[in-house]
């Protein structure tokens, strides 16, 4: 995360930082994300080419520090027309069932977050909820979760969409969730712009927005644990500094998968190998999608 003033150049393989702090080196393939925050932040064209190279996503910001845009890795997987032939041939009835898988994980997950930020008797009803969601979730359960998750989390006064902190750093989260869920998606030969369920022909990672859905309630917790600690006042209009750079972190948060932790980074990459492998067989018990880890003596990392 580059947050002030900066050149940025390729040297024998890692990334040379300039900053009126001296000069700094890091290995490139130590980088999983580069996130560009300042508008005044000189980079070389052979530092770009490396990254993509490297598979590492550089993620741009605008005004509001708030990520607005990813550079990804152009076709690097060695089977990448096989894989997108596979992705395409995909039926209806498939699509439907993945994602009511999806979202059966996700309000799981959304039931988790409440359960270990406020207390278990409050997840009770989204974990009912999760029976309910049928093949592509006709009755739009996922939303029904959302109006009842939002306001126990948040408090009733809060809404999605509004100009707050909180929203703001939910938004920051979720982008940088994002482009980490683009470039596994990229790297294991998916096509980011067919969907399972988002369709939207303006959007180039319609299923890079479906598969992120199960890892939202990580950043939901995220953001809980900092407007909990005060570091969301209402009185500010732009994201703190420190907030933005535990957000730009997030990779490093903790999932469990297949009953073993896992950093979010990595989970997105398991995720997008499993999806490949779900769709060529056509088993959706291959696509193996995180929960959040047991609980943990309070202080402890989860």
């Amino acid at each position: 995360m580059i947050q002030n003033p900066a050149s940025l150049n390729l040297l024998r393989g890692q990334l040379q930082i300039k900053n009126e702090e001296g000069v700094f080196s890091l290995p490139l393939e130590d980088i999983t994300a580069l996130i560009l925050e300042s508008a005044q932040i000189g980079l070389t064209s052979s530092l770009l080419s490396a990254c993509q190279t490297q598979g590492i996503c550089v993620v741009t910001c605008d005004a509001s520090h708030i990520p607005n845009g990813v550079l990804l890795p152009f076709q690097p997987h060695s089977r990448q027309s096989k894989v997108a032939r596979i992705q395409l041939s995909w039926s209806e009835a498939f699509r439907k069932r993945l994602w009511q898988r999806v979202i059966k994980s996700k309000i799981n997950n959304q039931a988790q977050c409440l359960e270990r930020a406020v207390g278990k008797e409050v997840s009770t009803r989204l974990k009912t909820l999760v029976g309910r969601v049928g093949s592509g979730d006709p009755d739009n359960i996922e939303a029904q979760a959302a109006r009842d998750y939002w306001p126990k989390l948040f408090g009733k006064n809060f809404r999605r969409g509004e100009t707050d902190l909180i929203n703001a750093a939910l938004n920051y989260g979720y982008a940088v969730v994002r482009a980490f869920v683009a470039r596994s998606q990229v790297s294991y030969g998916l096509l980011p712009t067919f969907g399972i369920h988002h369709e939207n022909e303006l959007n180039a990672f319609n299923l890079t927005d479906d598969m992120m859905e199960v890892l939202r309630p990580f950043i939901d917790e995220k953001v809980y644990q900092l407007h909990n600690e005060g570091k969301l006042p209402a009185e500010e209009v732009k994201l703190p500094l420190d907030v933005r750079q535990s957000l730009a972190n997030a990779g490093n948060l903790q999932c469990l998968v297949d009953g073993q932790k896992h950093t979010l980074a990595n989970t997105c990459d398991r995720m997008a190998a499993g999806l490949v492998s779900a769709i060529e067989n056509k088993s959706l018990a291959l696509l193996p999608l995180p929960a959040f880890p047991s609980f943990t003596i309070e202080g402890e990392d989860a």
